[in-house]
């Protein structure tokens, strides 16, 4: 339904172009080592130094180039004795430590750091079982760190992978040389004490199921068995033989080690074909659970498929039956509504998806169903779907192994700025997804046993009474006419006691449990009496600030008031002052000027008289 980003660093560099670096800068390892990971991170010394790790399938490498100053470091896995997830700064948890016998290596800045520390760990582990990688492993590796398009041609194609066959190939000889003269005595013991347990295992069913007539118990019998009754030691070397050696998982799944002959249900899973999408694996593990339960679960509307969807914030789940087509294929479709928390994409989206079971599945043989999904709010969603792949493939009869696989499809070709946001977007909620899928299955696999183991242990108990019974009919028959009216009546008084037990430490359970509840309820009764007085208290304390911030907001405008009042007088005398002022410098202005007239006039008679006389 939605989908994942892998967790590894994506890089525009191709796998060619990683693989020629890393043989340029560690010239002294071998041919035969491969690169199968880098990451960027950095060294933590005096200063940090940044760089690229890279991982091979023996050796951890490590290369920095600052400003001319090279540092180069090459740890053989089998080498490393402790290694552990750690934190920058106390913070951030972005670092990891690789520990060997004398010295200490402290990289940070991973991007993918949980990724990182798995791949590294799962290889340090197989180089400690002194296992190597299988082919389809080591390109499993390769698609998940690189993608499809490494950068290689179809000459360096060829060129790698018979290159890794011929590595599997010599390591395989030389461990065959190795163990064969060492270890045939003891797998020859462990083989014969396998075989007997086997033998006694059988016989103890035969004589738990002793009401079957012999010949019932015959036809039941496997034929594998009878074979190794005959030749005990044969037929544990075959066995052996036809044990795979424990690999380790490189994708989070158990490969198996199963017995094919010890279970005549099971499907042989190199005969059929791996049908994953160009695109990314997400889960490929084994789960105990048989392939039809598994499908019942994730295609059709189960419990678990509901819990699921309100996990993962999916509402208005509606699902149509399956159908068959007329080219034999059936047919189901899905809508829903998923609610986001971006908030570029709004708060959420409607998505439909079409799911397709292909006709050449077969009942307890496999089941391949495809699922187009297409989300309808989202930006740009008319130009990609996302194609998702189940393949439930039946291990055993109550085991199956899960792949499930993705590709994002376009229907029309975006710019390359938007087709890598596209990607980036998509790929990140694909592996959240899926990672959740997985752990949610893990879970209801987990309740699955739980709940079949329950009734198997009853069983068995019961079973062994029967033989018990059994062995006690062959005591002379004059023992069991002894008088039994005493022993009924101990029987009675034990179980009559054990109910008084019972019920006493059940009512003193009672009292205990009644006492402490009310304890608990006294405390809280307090608790509240005293949160109520510590609330009133704050309260009256409130008011008594809200008063006095009044009486204090009061006096200051009475204050406020009078100060005001006393200035106005003050400003209305002065001003009083200078109209006085103002009206005496009139006054002396009046008379200064009456006299400066009387003055003129004088002038003005005595030319008048002059000019008289004249």
């Amino acid at each position: 339904m939605e989908g994942s980003l892998t967790v590894r660093q994506i890089s525009s560099s191709t796998y060619k172009d990683r693989t020629e670096e890393y043989k340029r800068q560690f010239i002294h390892l071998p041919d035969t080592e491969k690169l199968i990971a880098d990451y960027a991170c950095a060294l933590q010394r005096d200063i940090l130094l940044q760089g690229r790790l890279y991982l091979s399938e023996n050796w951890l490498c490590f290369h920095s180039n600052i400003f001319r100053w090279e540092t180069t470091i090459s740890i053989a896995l089998k080498n490393i004795t402790f290694m552990t997830k750690e934190k920058t700064a106390r913070l951030i948890p972005n670092a990891i430590q690789i520990v060997t016998e004398g010295e200490k290596f402290f990289f940070t800045s991973f991007g993918a750091r949980d990724r990182s520390y798995l791949s590294i760990f799962r290889l340090w582990q197989n180089a400690l079982l002194e296992k190597s990688l299988t082919r389809q492993e080591f390109w499993q590796l390769l698609q998940q760190n690189y993608g499809t398009e490494l950068g290689l041609n179809a000459e360096e194609m060829e060129n790698l992978s018979l290159s890794i066959e011929d590595n599997v190939q010599a390591r395989s000889t030389e461990r065959s040389s190795l163990d064969d003269c060492g270890e045939r005595d003891e797998k020859l013991s462990k083989s014969t004490s396998f075989t007997c347990d086997s033998i006694n295992g059988a016989s103890e069913t035969e004589s738990i199921d002793g009401n079957l007539p012999k010949a019932e118990l015959r036809k039941e019998e496997p034929q594998s068995e009878k074979q190794m009754k005959k030749s005990p030691v044969l037929t544990s070397e075959k066995r052996l033989s036809r044990v795979p050696a424990k690999s380790l998982d490189l994708n989070k799944n158990e490969y198996l080690s199963l017995d094919k002959s010890s279970t005549s249900d099971s499907v042989d899973e190199e005969n059929i074909p791996e049908k994953d999408l160009r695109g990314r694996l997400y889960i490929n593990r084994v789960f105990h659970i048989s392939a039809e339960k598994m499908f019942e679960l994730l295609f059709t509307s189960s419990r678990f498929m509901q819990r699921f969807a309100n996990s993962r914030n999916i509402i208005d789940v509606v699902c149509t039956p399956w159908n068959v087509e007329p080219g034999g294929d059936q047919l189901r479709t899905m809508t829903y509504t998923i609610i986001l928390n971006n908030p570029l994409t709004g708060k959420c989206t409607a998505a439909s998806e079409k799911q397709t079971l292909y006709k050449e599945s077969r009942e307890a043989q496999f089941y391949l169903v495809d699922s187009e999904v297409l989300t309808h709010d989202v930006p740009y969603h008319d130009y990609f779907y996302t194609l998702n792949r189940y393949y439930i493939i039946p291990s055993s009869k109550q085991k199956c192994r899960l792949r499930v696989s993705t590709d994002l499809k376009y229907r029309k070709q975006p710019w390359a700025i938007i087709k890598s946001l596209i990607e980036k977007n998509s790929w990140s909620s694909l592996e959240d997804y899926f990672k959740q899928l997985e752990s949610d299955l893990i879970m209801e696999e987990s309740m699955l046993n739980q709940s079949t183991e329950d009734p198997g242990k009853h069983s068995v108990l019961r079973r062994r009474r029967r033989t018990f019974n059994r062995t006690a009919e062959t005591v002379p028959k004059l023992a069991s006419r002894r008088p039994s009216g005493d022993g009924a009546l101990d029987a009675k008084g034990d179980v009559t006691g054990k109910k008084k037990e019972i019920e006493s430490y059940n009512t003193a359970l009672i009292v205990v449990m009644s006492i402490f509840l009310l304890l608990l309820v006294l405390l809280n009764v307090t608790l509240f009496l005293k949160l109520s007085k510590i609330e009133y208290a704050a309260q009256s304390f409130y008011r008594l600030h809200i008063q006095e911030e009044k009486s204090l907001n009061l006096a200051s405008d009475m204050v406020s008031r009078a100060e005001n009042g006393q200035k106005n007088k003050d400003r209305s005398h002065r001003l009083k002052g200078v109209l006085r002022d103002s009206i005496v410098m009139l006054e002396e202005l009046k008379s200064s000027l009456i006299m400066l007239q009387r003055t003129f006039d004088l002038l003005n008679k005595n030319k008048a008289g002059m000019t008289v006389d004249s």
